[in-house]
């Protein structure tokens, strides 16, 4: 009768093919979350900085209130009481790769401007972010300042 304990070589091997194997695959699995909640925070990041602006506009009565977006430096900027520049990742830049993929008009640039009464100008429009994974995000407002945001997650 053979009571030896422990574990062969082989058993050994096993077990460890299969954590390499549960490994890779997990690792595709958190890049993808990682990508796509990247792109969901910067959406919610935009559409917070539009009800700031818009509060902004509201309060401060003697001031011009605008968020400038440049599609090719993948930036916006918010012209208030302060100026304030925000990046969206650069490409090959971490973040998931997020960056504006298309502002309303279809143009590189675009002005939103915040007026007084809460409302803005131009009245509406849409604004898409886009990941690496082809994922997207939609940011829908209108004249009255309200925001929509939508996504589409790969």
């Amino acid at each position: 009768m053979n009571t030896s304990k422990g574990f062969t070589l082989i058993e050994m091997m096993i077990v460890i093919a299969i954590i390499g194997i549960l490994a890779t695959i997990s690792s595709f699995a958190w890049q993808r979350y990682v990508a796509n909640a990247n792109l969901r925070t910067a959406a919610r990041d935009l559409a917070s900085d539009f009800n700031t602006m818009k509060q902004s506009a509201v309060s401060k009565l003697d001031a011009t209130h605008t968020i400038d977006f440049d599609k090719a430096a993948n930036t916006y900027t918010m012209n208030g009481t302060t100026v304030q520049t925000k990046s969206l990742a650069p490409a090959g830049q971490g973040q998931g790769n997020t960056s504006i993929y298309s502002l309303p008009g279809g143009g590189a640039t675009y002005t939103l401007t915040f007026l007084a009464r809460g409302t803005l100008s131009p009245p509406s429009g849409t604004i898409e972010l886009r990941n690496n994974r082809g994922s997207w995000a939609r940011i829908v407002f209108n004249t009255t300042g309200k925001t929509y945001v939508s996504f589409n997650m790969q």
